[in-house]
Formats: structure tokens, sequence, C-alpha cells
């Protein structure tokens, strides 16, 4: 059976598209999952971690007030990290995250467990709300496997 990793893998290189991911709390651990497969330089073109907000302004291009405005662990931040890396990379693809793994709020005020992952296609840009229960290990790891199985449910 193959990985989910693979499998994206291999639906990137079926469509000869290319992907490239902006981190917030996952902290590069989706990209560190796509290069770990072979092959995975056809297809993928790059990310970002975007820890603090002031990396999101800096690097993503962000505006402080829609941060200000919705709250670092937001859907409308999140999609915007999603269309400035696909921009910034020129990919087909992009996938964003951002969230409060906890064990503290950090710059936002949502109930730890709360992320946000967006998966920028060709045409548009879907985010998805979640809620995960357990430890910061395990927040940040559920996100990851959610992340890639809405991309690959994108694809």
């Amino acid at each position: 059976m193959s990985s989910l990793e693979q499998i994206i893998a291999s639906k990137f290189k079926e469509l000869k598209k290319t992907l490239s991911v902006a981190e917030s709390c996952t902290g590069g651990s989706i990209c560190s999952r796509i290069v770990s497969n072979e092959g995975a330089s056809t297809y993928f073109k790059g990310g970002i971690v975007c820890y603090s907000t002031e990396s999101k302004t800096n690097i993503l291009g962000l505006d402080a007030k829609t941060i200000n405005d919705y709250s670092v662990v937001s859907k409308e931040v999140c999609e915007l990290m999603a269309i400035s890396v696909k921009n910034l990379f020129n990919s087909d693809f992009s996938i964003s995250t951002t969230g409060n793994a906890g064990p503290e709020k950090g710059e936002s005020n949502v109930k730890i467990g709360k992320v946000f992952i967006s998966v920028a296609t060709e045409n548009n840009v879907n985010t998805y709300e979640l809620n995960f229960d357990g430890n910061r290990k395990e927040v940040i790891n559920n996100t990851v496997v959610r992340a890639l199985e809405l991309l690959k449910d994108n694809l």
C-alpha cells in the first residue's frame, strides 16, 4: 500500500502540476513529509515556515491589518498564506496551515487545538477549520496528516 505522500507524488507527476507550502503551526513538518519521497523535486517548488506574525507580513506579504482584524489563527489569514506562497513560488497548488498547537495561546486568543488548513488549487482556495484534542505533538501531527489528506482530495 502506498503512503499518503506517495499517492500525492504520483498524482502531481501524472497531472504535471506543482506544489508550494506555507506552514505556521506545523513548522515545516509538511515539507519534510513531502520531500521524504523520491522524485519530490519534479513537483515540489518549496515551502516557507512563517511561524511569527512578522514573518507572515515580511516574507509572505500579508497585511498586518488583516492579521489584527481576524487573528493570526483565522480562515482569512490561512487563505492569504496559501495564495501568497502559491504566487511566490509560481506553483499550481499550495497548502497553508495556521493554528494553536499549545500549550500556551501565543499570538492568538483562539482555543488550543484550533487549526486552519487552506488548499489553493488552480481555480480556488478551500479552507478547513479543524479542532484537535491532545498535546502539542498530537495537534501538529494531526494537522500534517489532515493537510496531506485534504491536498489529495483537492487534486
